[in-house]
């Protein structure tokens, strides 16, 4: 019997049945490549990713995605690679294959209006111990040509970036620092701010929201921050520039006015008593910010007559749509670790 996941939606939402919409989602779920309507009838799988947790990259207008794949299982061909994905056909092909010791880390995106991926490649440099050295990494699709260039030493948690701009946000253990596409560490946010889980620059201000023990709004050019909020993570900005989603925890999505901090709660797990972070990953929203998609999560005790310190929690997993115009969302089976619209 399957257990229950329900959705208790804000003011004027309604859950319906699973519909197609006009677009299609990829998403990396147990270490395979998925692409299916949004209606979810018929996942078709890509194949094999692999546990490194990085991104999946997509050009909707030419229907090519690229995802970073390697192998994790003993006595099996080990291998690191780029391949690149033809999302009529299911064909793929490798357009770079990178060292044994070298792995492509939280960070692959397409580079809007070119052949062009931008990656975060992180690098074993010792052979006698464990010593990482992260560069970023611009990738030419149709060459399969690599440019690497190097970061600053606390730059290695990719938050958000801007091709507009050439800038990254990175988190890192000395704090949040902007840095240039040459690797030059533009402005820094010392400790004791945002934590760093999940960032979006402004698609036009040098602005970013940055979240993670409150949802952060950091002007990149005179270095001031402002709590917006003593809880959030993940934020995303909206299409308006003025508004923003994001989320509390696994279960749940939310959106704001940055301006005027007035918020709406779009969705939540209903009677989710046992919340958490873990498995909450980045809202992604297609091109127009109409459709948004996310993994849901409900932390369920399975002896509710247990003591709190020894029962045994069941994650339930759902994937989630929600349309912003018809104010309609809707639940299917699965977790995506990386989700993108296609």
């Amino acid at each position: 019997m399957a257990l229950p996941l329900k959705l208790q939606l804000g003011e004027g939402y309604r859950e319906v049945a699973p519909r197609v919409c006009g677009r299609r989602l990829l998403w990396e779920e147990n270490g395979e490549f998925r692409f299916a309507e949004t209606d979810f009838s018929a996942p078709r799988t890509f194949g094999h990713l692999g546990g490194v947790d990085c991104p999946i990259a997509v050009d909707a207008a030419r229907g090519v995605a690229w995802a970073y794949c390697c192998q994790y299982r003993l006595g099996v061909r080990d291998y690191s690679e780029i391949r690149e994905f033809d999302l009529a056909t299911g064909r793929s092909r490798r357009i770079l294959r990178l060292g044994l010791r070298q792995w492509a880390l939280w960070l692959l995106s397409h580079w809007p209006g070119t052949d062009t991926l931008l990656a975060l490649i992180a690098t074993d440099t010792r052979t006698d111990a464990i010593f990482i050295r992260h560069h970023l990494a611009v990738i030419e699709t149709k060459t399969g040509q690599l440019h690497l260039i190097a970061l600053p030493r606390d730059a290695f948690a990719p938050l958000a970036w801007c091709p507009r701009r050439k800038w990254i946000v990175f988190h890192g253990a000395e704090g949040t620092h902007l840095v240039s596409f040459t690797g030059r560490n533009l402005l820094t946010l010392p400790p004791g701010g945002p934590l760093g889980r999940g960032g979006d620059i402004h698609p036009e201000k040098p602005l970013a929201l940055i979240g993670g023990d409150g949802l952060w709004l950091w002007n990149l050019e005179s270095g001031a921050i402002r709590c917006l909020r003593e809880r959030g993570q993940y934020p995303r900005w909206m299409p308006d520039g003025k508004s923003c989603w994001f989320s509390e925890s696994s279960s749940d999505l939310f959106q704001m006015d940055c301006d005027t901090g007035a918020e709406q709660r779009l969705l939540r797990v209903a009677g989710n008593s046992h919340t958490e972070i873990n498995y909450a990953r980045p809202i992604t929203a297609d091109a127009e910010g109409r459709l948004l998609a996310l993994p849901l999560t409900r932390m369920l005790k399975m002896d509710p007559l247990a003591a709190a310190n020894s029962a045994t929690l069941s994650r339930i997993h759902k994937l989630c749509v929600v349309d912003t115009i018809t104010c309609e969302a809707w639940l299917a089976e699965g977790y995506g670790r990386h989700m993108a619209w296609a």
